[in-house]
């Protein structure tokens, strides 16, 4: 899967230079069209390669494709080839990138065939954390803020003051934010993109201690690939934007992504995680992330494209 893993990543990285030709105009639709476009032009272009999208922004977005079901790859159409499972974002952070935010990527999870979750709802409640946590509890989205700050406290050794969660800047969350601020803890607030604050969790240097609230279920797809690679934990529940509860299921990382994945992405504009796409005399240059479950390697990339 290493080489596939590769040509991914050229993938994200063709579909977040198409994408950073628009940052700062304010044209979304465009943008998008021209990430979704570089992004399938360069899978298609993967020799041998099949793949089939599991979960995606298209529909959710009325996007210019990458919708449920389409099938990717040279030999897309050979049915001796068994399609591997993808989830893709071509922008993840759309609003950002057209407004010269922080924070947008272009990402893309693969994983074995058949295997990756999937849902036609389009948001679900989430909670992610780094592996110290990981590794000596599950937190529970059953459980009221006090207990998993409680719990965090506990393993982390951090006073509750000391914890930091990060959150989408969202009027739903208003009463989770108010609650995490009656009991002291330290809140970072974004306004797109948690498929980075997710991974934040598991990167020491970050400071974040968890991340909490309502997204996309796309990204929590894509998330729960990137987690298992990262050995971070990470829960999800099917709701309505307003928090009303579609699936009673606590979904976990072995619950959307049983087998073997790899999780790719570039950065489009400047973010805590990755740097954004910048134009030189040599041409263009990205700021890339790759990890692998089943070796456990996380490769940072920067490179130059040529003119």
């Amino acid at each position: 899967m290493l080489t596939r893993t590769l040509s991914l990543l050229r993938a994200t990285e063709a579909a977040a230079i198409a994408a950073s030709e628009w940052i700062g105009t304010g044209d979304k639709l465009n943008a998008d069209k021209a990430a979704t476009e570089a992004m399938r032009d360069r899978i298609n272009s993967i020799p041998g390669f099949s793949a089939r999208i599991k979960i995606g922004e298209g529909e959710k977005d009325h996007s210019y494709g990458l919708f449920y079901g389409e099938t990717l790859g040279q030999k897309r159409d050979r049915e001796e080839v068994a399609p591997l499972d993808l989830a893709v974002d071509p922008i993840d952070g759309t609003r950002p990138t057209v407004t010269s935010g922080p924070e947008a990527l272009s990402v893309i999870a693969v994983a074995e065939p058949n295997s990756l979750y999937t849902t036609k709802e389009y948001y679900m409640n989430k909670i992610a954390y780094g592996p110290e946590i990981a590794s000596k509890l599950e937190l529970d989205l059953k459980d009221p803020p006090a207990r998993i700050v409680e719990l965090v406290s506990a393993v982390t050794g951090k006073a509750p003051h000391n914890i930091v969660v990060c959150l989408l800047d969202r009027d739903r969350h208003k009463n989770i934010i108010a609650e995490l601020r009656q009991l002291k803890v330290r809140i970072k607030l974004i306004q797109d993109c948690d498929i980075s604050g997710a991974i934040a969790t598991c990167l020491p240097e970050s400071g974040i201690d968890l991340m909490y609230g309502i997204g996309g279920a796309p990204e929590a797809v894509i998330t729960a690939c990137a987690m298992k690679c990262l050995k971070g934990g990470f829960k999800a529940q099917v709701v309505k934007p307003d928090g009303t509860v579609v699936d009673p299921k606590i979904y976990s990382i072995g619950d959307m992504v049983p087998g073997k994945c790899a999780f790719v992405a570039t950065g489009i504009t400047n973010g805590s995680l990755l740097r954004g796409v910048r134009f030189t005399q040599f041409g263009p240059v990205t700021n890339s992330v790759m990890m692998r479950s089943e070796s456990g390697t996380i490769r940072w990339m920067t490179t130059y494209h040529g003119n």
